[in-house]
């Protein structure tokens, strides 16, 4: 096959006059490009070689590498892609435009390329050979690499500093900006579900500790603090999965208990009371005893935010009014 251009028409856009001919630009192309060129028969063997395809595989002539395949040069796994990638644009006649190729050399170093590849056809239009082009993307691809991985650790430092606007310093537990946020959501939820027929419900648990004040007044504040951590423990650890906590201010907790009824709420909240009753705090090598009062409120249809925290809050008023350390709905 002739790679000069001698035998074509002058290329289109020059003079018939110019002095720069069809083989002088295949000639500068094929030397001073920085992106490798090839050309192949139809046995993917390479018949013309630009000075950067040389280069890269380490040949001083075009000669040296006219009769060989990518087999002779590359691993088999990359030469085997290419030679594939070949078949197929002799047989359909498509380009391959734009493809990345990554290569792993002898020495573990990954090496990526951006190829384009072509259908060489003869002057009958029969498909004789590809051609093709391909630039090293390498640094591309890492500086690619870095900013994902930069965008990965800014969307886990996000994702920590949202779980940390959630939560409640002294409890860990969610607060309560966050208890609001959720209690709105679920009533939503519930809300649509059930105007679509389906079957769903809530419970919210209300809890105060008893008699904080006196805790503090007794042992000290740190006294007080260490009781709301370990009150908000024994809450945590008995939760169940889909249940979510909240510390509420002070020493209030909440707790929202999804697809509970009141009689499964009760039976949770007076677990916990409970629990509570018969766990005495360790401090300082005293014994502080706790106790929590606690009100039921299940969700109904006809529910908002307001009328739910204000029915449970009543609930709760309700256990200490009558002598705390109890449950009521």
């Amino acid at each position: 096959m002739n790679l000069d251009f001698q035998s074509s028409n002058q290329t289109e856009g020059l003079r018939e006059d110019s002095p720069i001919t069809d083989s002088m630009i295949l000639d500068i192309i094929m030397k001073n490009s920085q992106d490798t060129i090839y050309f192949k028969d139809r046995n993917s063997k390479f018949i013309a070689n630009s000075h950067a395809h040389l280069a890269q595989v380490g040949c001083a002539t075009t000669e040296e590498m006219i009769g060989k395949s990518d087999f002779d040069y590359f691993p088999e796994v990359f030469a085997m892609q290419a030679f594939l990638d070949e078949k197929k644009i002799m047989e359909t006649g498509i380009p391959i435009i734009s493809k990345e190729e990554k290569l792993i050399l002898q020495t573990g170093e990954t090496v990526w390329f951006s190829a384009s590849k072509y259908p060489i056809y003869d002057e009958k239009g029969s498909i004789i050979g590809t051609w093709g082009t391909s630039r090293d993307i390498t640094e591309l691809k890492r500086t690619q690499e870095e900013l994902r991985q930069l965008n990965l650790k800014l969307e886990s430092n996000n994702q920590e500093l949202q779980k940390l606007s959630d939560l409640d310093g002294l409890s860990e537990l969610y607060n309560q900006r966050k208890f609001y946020e959720i209690l709105e959501q679920t009533i939503e939820v519930c809300q649509k579900k059930k105007a679509m027929g389906h079957g769903c419900t809530f419970s919210v648990i209300m809890m105060d500790i008893d008699k904080f004040k006196e805790i503090n007044d007794t042992y000290g504040h740190p006294a007080g603090d260490t009781a709301i951590r370990y009150i908000a423990g024994i809450i945590r650890n008995n939760k169940r999965v889909d249940d979510f906590c909240f510390r509420c201010g002070g020493d209030e907790f909440a707790m929202i208990l999804m697809d509970t009824g009141i009689e499964s709420a009760k039976f949770v909240a007076e677990r916990l009371r409970r629990m509570i009753e018969e766990s005495p705090l360790f401090y300082h090598h005293q014994q502080i005893p706790l106790t929590i009062s606690a009100g039921v409120k299940e969700f109904h249809l006809d529910d908002t935010t307001y009328k739910i925290l204000e029915q449970v809050d009543q609930t709760l008023y309700a256990s200490k009014k009558n002598g705390r350390n109890q449950v009521n709905y």
